[in-house]
């Protein structure tokens, strides 16, 4: 189900509709290592793909090949699987899709795609950001090491919708890539449940970044848009309530 939601801060979604493309350039072995076939075509594969167990830009994959189905998101390709739910959120104001939220049971991660200049990454700088936000709002911050290199552990305040003081756990991480990073946030679930958590990682690794060629400022974000022919439910699905204290 691919649904739709619409709110201030910018939530929404839609219904899935696959679309064609395919694995990464470099060739894997069944580990997910790197062949040891010595060849020059190898060898290009792996300086053209610097992630070579994803995320993938536009770049480094053949759209052409029909391996590997993924929604077309416009700024992000991202797997359809079974069982999972994609919600695109739509900033309110601009009507622009501006993240998307792929749930799996009680399970969730929050994709955000945006520009980065071409000579650094942001990823750094960014959990720096997101750690003095989470303190200012009373939270706890940790880093620790992730699939993905050094991740953000926080802990927000919340109120629950009866009104009682909980906590919202999640797992922040970044992917710097060619011109963008992809931030990743991990919710629900997600942070308690190891099996959980693996899926989404694996969603996240299977996901293509397409940043285009038009100019934008570091950080701007990569739009979205609603796959050909979705169409919104009569009502969105209900937050998630935070965890109670």
């Amino acid at each position: 189900m691919f649904r739709r939601r619409r709110r201030d801060d910018g939530a929404g979604d839609a219904q899935p509709a696959g679309n064609d493309a395919a694995q990464p350039a470099a060739e894997l072995t069944e580990a997910g290592e790197p062949s040891e076939v010595g060849s020059d075509e190898q060898a290009e594969s792996s300086a053209k793909t610097p992630r070579p167990h994803g995320p993938f830009d536009v770049s480094e994959i053949d759209l052409a090949d029909p391996a590997g189905r993924r929604v077309d998101l416009g700024g992000l390709l991202v797997r359809g699987d079974e069982g999972l739910q994609l919600q695109l959120q739509v900033d309110e104001r601009s009507g622009t899709a501006t993240s998307v939220m792929i749930v799996h049971g009680d399970a969730a991660v929050q994709l955000i795609a945006v520009a980065a200049p071409r000579s650094s990454g942001m990823w750094d700088q960014t959990r720096l950001q997101i750690a003095a936000d989470a303190q200012r709002r009373g939270g706890t911050v940790t880093e620790a090491p992730g699939p993905f290199g050094t991740e953000v552990r926080l802990v927000l305040p919340m109120t629950t919708s009866q009104g009682k003081s909980g906590v919202r756990p999640s797992r922040v991480t970044g992917i710097d890539g060619p011109r963008w990073m992809l931030r990743a946030t991990f919710l629900g679930k997600a942070t308690t449940d190891a099996q959980e958590f693996a899926r989404l990682v694996n969603v996240v690794r299977d996901t293509v970044v397409v940043r285009g060629d038009r100019p934008m400022a570091p950080g701007d974000l990569i739009p979205l848009k609603a796959p050909e022919g979705a169409e919104p439910p009569a009502e969105p699905p209900p937050d998630q309530p935070p965890s109670s204290t």
